[in-house]
């Protein structure tokens, strides 16, 4: 009985804290202040067997004042072996940047373990446009095989 009653007293001394400190965590900032725009999205290639989770940010609201972020996971889930045609799994990321009009490629990876993981990190200074496409590779080869369509992002602009 003693612990139910202990329980219920940290209960309601942690959500009276909460009340006392949330009004001030969750002031509006100012109008002026650069708007802060957050997704996430899945793909995967066209057969299924390589496939990204990934989530994107843009700090800033103008096409030449911004910094886009994107963090994802590729993951491999082709269980051939190379002996056997199994392929990689592999990410192309290409932005516009503001005042320019061609695709430029910010970023491209792949992993080659099946059931396994990898992480990469995209950072790119303002940014017009993005999108990402999925696919499989070759071990020692870059042409791809079974790609998702290109996924532009939404920045919000």
């Amino acid at each position: 009985m003693k612990s139910i009653i202990r329980a219920a007293i940290a209960v309601v001394a942690t959500t009276g804290l909460m009340l006392t400190v949330a009004p001030a965590a969750f002031a509006a900032t100012p109008a002026s202040s650069a708007r802060d725009f957050d997704d996430s999205f899945e793909q995967e290639s066209r057969n299924g067997l390589a496939t990204l989770e990934a989530e994107y940010s843009v700090e800033g609201d103008e096409e030449d004042d911004n910094t886009f972020r994107l963090v994802g996971e590729l993951y491999d889930g082709d269980r051939r072996t190379l002996h056997q045609g199994g392929r990689c799994a592999y990410v192309e990321v290409q932005i516009i940047s503001s005042g320019d009009e061609d695709w430029d490629v910010a970023k491209r990876d792949r992993l080659c373990s099946y059931d396994d993981t990898k992480r990469f990190r995209v950072t790119a200074h303002d940014v017009s446009e993005v999108r990402v496409k999925t696919c499989q590779v070759k071990y020692r080869s870059s042409s791809t095989y079974k790609c998702s369509r290109w996924e532009e992002l939404d920045l919000g602009f």
